[in-house]
C-alpha cells in the first residue's frame, strides 16, 4: 500500500524555511530562501485583500492564476509554462462565470494539474502529479512548519545563535528606542505621528481570525511552493480488480447472456408498444406513471450492464459465440437508457422540471455514450484503459458545459412556459432564475409575496459572469419590472 508523500526536511539548519532547492536553477532565477519567502508572503497579503471578509468571484481565479506565476518563478527556465497555464485558464473559466461547487472543483483541479504538469515537465504524467500533489495540500504546510520549529530550536541550542543576535543588536536597538523617545518629547509632531503609528484598535477577536486566516493560508499554499519532482514523480499503484469466485467463466457468461438478451427483449418489446407506438395502457395505468415507474430501475439496470461487460470481457475469446451476445446485450441496453430518457421527457411534461430531472436527464445520456463507449471497446478488442480514458474524458467534458448553463433559468422558464407553477419551487430556484419569469408575475406563498431578487453584485471581487448577464438583462426592461427587486445592483 503506498504511503503518502511527505515533504522531508532538508538536513540543513535552514531546512524549516525550505531554503535549498532539490533542483538546479538557472542563472536569473530567484534564490530559494528568497524566492519562497517573498512568494509565500505575498500570497498570504493577497488572499487578505482577495478573500478576508470579501464574497467570492472572479478574485478565485485571479488568486489561482498568482499562485501559479509564484510556484513557476520557483522553478527553472526549462519547466514548461504555456500548456500548463492553459490549463489553468481552461479550468478557471467556470469560476469566472459563477461560483458553485463545480467549478469550485474545476478550477481546484485545473490548479493541481497544471502545477504538476509543470514541475513534472511533462502532460504524461499530469494525473500522477495532480495526484500526489493533492496528497501534499492537507499536511504537508503542518508538516513542514513543525519540522522547522523543531530545527529552530536545535539551533538555538546548540549553536549559541541567540547569544550572538543578542550580542550583536541589543545595544542598537536598545539605544535606538530611548533616542526615538527623547524626539518625541521634543517634536510634538513626531509624537502624534508615533502615537498614530502604535496606536491599536483592539478587537481581540477579530485580529485572532486574521491571523488563523493568515496561518491557514501559509499552511495551504507552502506544499505548492516546495513540492519537487522527486516527490511528484512517483508512480501511482491502482488497485487491481480482483473477482472472489463466485462462478464466472465462459459457460456461465454464456447461458447469462442469453438469459439477460431474451429479459431485456420483453421489456424492449414492450417500451415499443406502449411509449413508441402509443399503445394503449391498461385502464388503472396513466402514461406519466408507467414512465415515472420505470425511468430509474432502467438506469440502473444500463449500469450494471456496463460492470458486467467488463466483468465478462476477459472470457470472451473462449467462445465466438460470446462476443456477438455482448454486443446485443450492450445495445439493447443502450435503447433501454433511450427509453429510460424518453420516460422522464413524458414525466417532466406531466410534471414539470426540476433540478433532479434535469440531473437524472444528463447522467442518462452520459450512461448511453458509456455504453456505446463499452460497445465499441469489445467489438475493436480495446482495454479497459482505453475505455477508462474515454469515459472519464466525456464525463469531464459534460461536467465542465454544465458548469456555464444557468439550469435555475431554465427550470423557470420550462415551468412557467407549460403553466405548471410550483410557486415554493419557483421562489426556491434563486437570483440566477430571475430573468426567467415573465414581467409582472407575483407569486405568493403563505399569504406573502415572493420576489425574485437579482443577483448582488458588492465589487470587482465578486463580480460574475453570470450575475451580470442576468443583471444586464433585467436593466434593458426584459426581466420581471415592479417585481424584481434589486437591493445590491451596483
Amino acid at each position: 500500500m503506498a504511503q503518502n508523500p511527505v515533504i522531508e526536511p532538508l538536513p540543513t539548519r535552514a531546512a524549516w524555511l525550505g531554503w535549498r532547492s532539490a533542483e538546479p536553477r538557472a542563472p536569473g532565477q530567484p534564490t530559494g530562501k528568497a524566492g519562497r519567502l517573498v512568494a509565500l508572503t505575498v500570497l498570504v497579503l493577497l488572499a487578505d485583500f482577495l478573500f478576508y471578509a470579501q464574497p467570492l468571484g472572479q478574485s478565485l481565479a485571479l488568486y489561482a492564476l498568482a499562485l501559479y506565476a509564484a510556484a513557476s518563478a520557483l522553478r527553472p527556465a526549462a519547466t514548461p509554462l504555456t500548456g500548463p497555464l492553459t490549463l489553468l485558464a481552461i479550468c478557471a473559466l467556470p469560476v469566472v462565470d459563477y461560483v458553485q461547487p463545480l467549478s469550485l472543483g474545476f478550477l481546484a483541479l485545473g490548479l493541481l494539474a497544471a502545477l504538476g504538469w509543470m514541475i513534472l515537465g511533462s502532460r504524461l504524467t499530469l494525473a500522477t502529479g495532480a495526484w500526489r500533489l493533492a496528497q501534499l495540500i492537507p499536511f504537508g504546510g503542518a508538516r513542514s512548519l513543525h519540522a522547522g520549529a523543531r530545527t529552530l530550536r536545535q539551533d538555538l541550542r546548540g549553536s549559541g545563535l541567540a547569544r550572538r543576535l543578542w550580542r550583536a543588536w541589543a545595544f542598537p536597538i536598545g539605544g535606538g528606542l530611548v533616542l526615538l523617545q527623547l524626539l518625541a518629547a521634543a517634536n510634538p509632531l513626531l509624537a502624534d505621528w508615533l502615537h498614530r503609528m502604535t496606536r491599536l484598535d483592539a478587537n481581540l477577536f477579530d485580529s485572532v481570525l486574521r491571523a488563523g486566516f493568515w496561518l491557514g493560508i501559509g499552511l495551504l499554499v507552502w506544499p505548492f511552493l516546495v513540492a519537487d519532482r522527486t516527490a511528484l514523480a512517483r508512480p501511482v499503484a491502482l488497485p487491481g480488480l480482483r473477482l472472489p469466485g463466485i462462478g464466472i467463466n465462459g459457460a456461465s457468461v454464456a447461458r447469462a447472456l442469453i438469459a439477460f438478451n431474451l429479459m431485456l427483449g420483453v421489456q424492449t418489446v414492450l417500451d415499443a408498444l406502449f411509449l413508441w407506438s402509443g399503445a394503449a395502457l391498461p385502464p388503472a395505468m396513466t402514461l406519466a406513471t408507467y414512465a415515472h415507474r420505470g425511468a430509474y430501475p432502467l438506469l440502473a439496470t444500463a449500469l450494471l450492464a456496463g460492470a458486467f461487460a467488463l466483468a465478462a470481457r476477459p472470457w470472451l475469446a473462449q467462445r465466438p459465440m460470446l462476443k456477438p451476445l455482448l454486443l446485443l446485450w450492450l445495445g439493447q441496453n443502450v435503447l433501454l437508457t433511450l427509453s429510460a430518457l424518453y420516460r422522464l421527457e413524458l414525466y417532466v411534461e406531466s410534471f414539470g422540471l426540476t433540478y433532479l430531472r434535469v440531473h437524472a436527464g444528463i447522467w442518462m445520456a452520459l450512461v448511453a455514450a458509456g455504453l456505446a463507449l463499452t460497445a465499441w471497446q469489445v467489438a475493436a478488442s480495446r482495454d479497459n484503459p482505453w475505455l477508462v480514458r474515454r469515459c472519464g474524458l466525456l464525463g469531464l467534458a459534460t461536467l465542465y458545459v454544465c458548469a456555464f448553463v444557468n439550469f435555475a433559468a431554465i427550470i423557470a422558464s420550462v415551468n412557467v412556459a407549460e403553466g405548471r407553477i410550483d410557486i415554493a419551487y419557483l421562489c426556491d430556484l434563486g437570483p440566477s432564475a430571475a430573468a426567467a419569469i415573465p414581467p409582472g408575475l407575483t407569486l405568493t406563498r403563505d399569504a406573502t409575496d415572493c420576489h425574485f431578487q437579482t443577483p448582488h453584485i458588492d465589487g470587482w471581487r465578486d463580480r460574475g459572469f453570470r450575475d451580470w448577464q442576468v443583471i444586464r438583462y433585467l436593466d434593458h426592461g426584459q426581466g420581471q419590472g415592479d417585481a424584481v427587486e434589486n437591493s445590491g445592483r451596483r
